[in-house]
């Protein structure tokens, strides 16, 4: 049943959607910015869409996501209702039409919110790791040379860096704690390690490079790579730290 969610964002390409939403951007590298529908922005490009991963966010109001959460974002509808509307522009037959029982509706429903709770926290914590690897210029150093990344890439991607840190409540779990409809559910990202459910949490990436891994503009899942940053660890190959 997820099938029907993943031909229905292969057959609506974000940028187009957008468009027809009535969004007005503008191409800027790998990524195209115009203003939000919720609000009005000094600059007029903090909505960010980013055609390669079919994700896009705004960064005033916080809101992200794929082309379902665009059409809900613009248009003020429910999830049945985004989904719907782009039914109608990839000539698909609606979710509740599509051959399902009630009951598949609601399971099928009910599985796509669970997968987009992670997904948002996945990117939510994507985003909060690359933002840190602005305080850390010999990480991203290290990307342009070991990796051959430039910097439209990194920022595409948004490949980050997870700072080392002792013992203790983590960073991002505060973060992701922080956004009221994460709160209680960070356990279900993977990315601590705790020794209960309600904490304390520890960073699973504490000193690695952080590489999401986008589908459908959210991050479904992150790997790390270790550095001269990362705890010592018999297991880890440092791709940082200089051969003997």
């Amino acid at each position: 049943m997820s099938d029907y969610y993943t031909k229905l964002k292969s057959k609506n390409d974000i940028l187009s959607v957008a468009y027809k939403l009535g969004f007005s951007g503008k191409s800027s590298g790998r990524c195209t910015q115009g203003e939000c529908p919720k609000h009005g922005s000094s600059g007029r490009k903090c909505l960010t869409i980013w055609p390669g991963i079919q994700g896009w966010k705004c960064y005033h109001c916080g809101e992200s996501g794929d082309v379902i959460n665009l059409v809900m974002h613009y248009k003020k509808m429910s999830l049945v209702e985004a989904v719907n509307y782009l039914a109608d522009q990839a000539g698909m037959p609606h979710l509740n039409g599509n051959g399902m029982t009630e009951e598949e509706r609601k399971k099928l429903e009910s599985e796509q919110k669970e997968k987009a709770l992670v997904y948002g926290m996945l990117t939510t914590a994507a985003e909060w790791y690359h933002k840190q690897l602005e305080k850390h210029p010999d990480i991203k150093e290290h990307l342009y040379n070991h990796y051959g990344f430039s910097e439209d890439i990194i920022a595409e991607l948004r490949i980050g860096f997870a700072p080392p840190t002792e013992k203790k409540q983590s960073a991002l779990a505060d973060h992701l704690n922080s956004i009221s409809k994460y709160k209680g559910h960070i356990t279900k990202t993977g990315l601590f390690n705790f020794k209960n459910p309600a904490g304390p949490f520890w960073d699973f990436f504490n000193g690695r490079i952080i590489f999401p891994f986008w589908k459908n503009g959210m991050a479904v899942n992150l790997i790390g790579r270790a550095t001269d940053k990362t705890p010592e660890n018999q297991y880890e190959c440092y791709t940082m730290k200089e051969e003997d």
